[in-house]
């Protein structure tokens, strides 16, 4: 490597091991810049910008009765142009469908009479100055010219861009979920797990491992009839990886969330080792193992687990939170056949329109704003969702490389320069590359209607969303479950052979 070359990309992205060694051949002069100081730098940037182009918007009469959660959509989606001095912005009598505010320099408005062929100069227009409002709402005709007279710099939104957005954002509401009927059901729940203790259980057999634990399948002693996911955690690992926030609100979510798309979370105990979080059994198996074996799902297959993950989404954006690492290995089958969401530890509540920028995510299903640290939101869900429905049609995911940053710039050519398998359906294929567009404000699910876009989409066509709320719709696959303690749809573990960890004692788990 010689001079204008560049190493150590992924690092300021992520944490992660170096995969290389670089050396200095010779005396050697480098320009350097850390994670924590690059993200502090983008996400600054981009917070500074919305809250200009905010302003803006509010200084549009127009604008003004529009709700924050709008103007902010709108902020999003507004584009910077620029025009050198003497440049036509606007041509009288031209047809437009653009909207301009003024965010560096100045402009001449003029207006030609045909009669006399005069050119009258009307107003000179300035930062914070707008014109073309009327292109918003139909087809205009441009009354007068607007021409740079310095080098002018605007922010512009497309009347197409306008109309998806404005309408209110997504009405899905968590009533249906939350009646008092099952208030009452959760109370008596609770009430029920929290004189529970850990030394009521007995280890079954384990369902998975990872490199923060274990899951095990325990059995209460009092009951055999009933049996839970012990998720078990080393303390010392999460604070040496410094994982304690995302752990935290991995609790605080599943604790809150209930939904019959998403599993459930009991209660949690600690002792000085590890953290337990008793949780639903979901016996069906993970749905990547289902795919391992099967290569690839049916259209019927697919469209059912993409529509328990739809149903998930809403409940989940409805509360704010965004949940952000969707794929094949985090959809669980209970004993029916019904696809759940598990493992919360990338989920973020964030509130509404609101964006984080925190890097994180499988790279296969990461959104392009999430590589290009621009800030995220819950459209970034919408996006894995697409990935998701693209890799349970073919048997893998769209965007794949030999390492993460060459499968990043695969990603970010786009969903336009893959070609797609003729299994998938012209339809699937509209849905996948509706979800997976390159900017946020574009995406199903992230549109005005929210997420009735994609329930609503030609793929899904008489597709039963209200038997799948109410658990009536027939799965595509029932798993084989012979009883409550019955393993047999997940992979065999060894038994655990390691030292028990360190003891943690720092109180960070106080919640727990």
């Amino acid at each position: 490597m010689g001079p204008g070359r560049v190493f150590g990309e992924l690092a300021i992205l992520y944490n992660c091991t170096r995969t290389a060694t670089v050396t200095a051949l010779v005396e050697v002069k480098l320009w350097a810049i850390d994670r924590q100081c690059f993200q502090t730098i983008m996400m600054r940037t981009g917070l500074i910008k919305h809250a200009e182009y905010m302003d803006f918007l509010k200084s549009v009469p127009s604008f003004q009765g529009l709700a924050e959660e709008t103007l902010s959509k709108l902020a999003d989606v507004m584009e910077e142009t620029h025009y050198e001095d003497g440049e036509f912005i606007i041509r009288q009598g031209a047809r437009g469908d653009t909207f301009f505010i003024i965010s560096k320099g100045k402009v001449n408005v003029t207006q030609e009479d045909p009669a006399n062929q005069e050119t009258a100069h009307l107003r000179e227009l300035g930062r914070g100055d707008w014109f073309g409002e009327r292109a918003l709402q139909g087809e205009d005709v441009r009354t007068a010219n607007v021409i740079a007279s310095d080098t002018v710099t605007c922010l512009v939104i497309d009347r197409d861009s306008f109309k998806h957005l404005i309408g209110g954002l997504d009405d899905v509401s968590n009533k249906g979920y939350e009646d008092a009927e099952l208030k009452a059901k959760y109370e008596a729940e609770n009430a029920f797990f929290s004189s529970l203790k850990l030394t009521d259980f007995n280890i079954i057999d384990t369902l998975g491992v990872g490199g923060f634990g274990r899951v095990e399948l325990v059995q209460l002693k009092s009951d055999e009839a009933k049996t839970f996911a012990m998720k078990i955690l080393k303390k010392r690992h999460i604070v040496d990886t410094r994982q304690q926030e995302h752990i935290r609100s991995e609790k605080h979510i599943m604790t809150e969330a209930h939904c019959d798309f998403i599993v459930r979370l009991y209660r949690t105990f600690k002792d000085s080792k590890y953290l337990y979080m008793l949780m639903e059994a979901c016996l069906g198996g993970e749905v990547w193992t289902i795919l391992r074996d099967r290569g690839s799902f049916e259209d019927s297959t697919t469209r059912f687990y993409t529509g328990c993950v739809v149903e998930a989404f809403a409940y989940l954006h409805a509360k704010g939170i965004i949940y952000r690492d969707l794929k094949p290995e985090n959809l669980i089958l209970d004993s029916r056949g019904y696809a759940k969401i598990v493992d919360f530890g990338f989920a973020k509540k964030i509130g509404f329109c609101k964006k984080t920028w925190t890097f994180c995510g499988t790279p296969e299903y990461v959104a392009p704003e999430i590589i290009l640290n621009k800030g995220h939101d819950v459209s970034a869900d919408y996006w894995s969702l697409g990935i998701l429905m693209y890799e349970l049609l073919t048997g893998s995911p769209p965007f794949s490389a030999p390492d993460p940053m060459k499968t990043y710039n695969v990603i970010l050519r786009g969903i336009d320069m893959i070609e797609f398998p003729k299994k998938i359906t012209k339809n699937a294929a509209h849905l996948i590359k509706k979800l997976c567009r390159d900017n946020p404000s574009e995406r199903l699910g992230n549109l005005k209607n929210g997420v009735k876009d994609i329930q609503k989409h030609k793929w899904f066509e008489g597709f039963n969303w209200e038997g799948l709320k109410k658990g009536t719709l027939t799965p595509p696959i029932t798993p084989d479950v012979s009883s409550p303690t019955d393993t047999s749809n997940f992979d065999s573990f060894p038994e655990d052979t390691d030292e028990p960890p360190p003891d943690d004692i720092s109180g960070w788990d106080y919640d727990f």
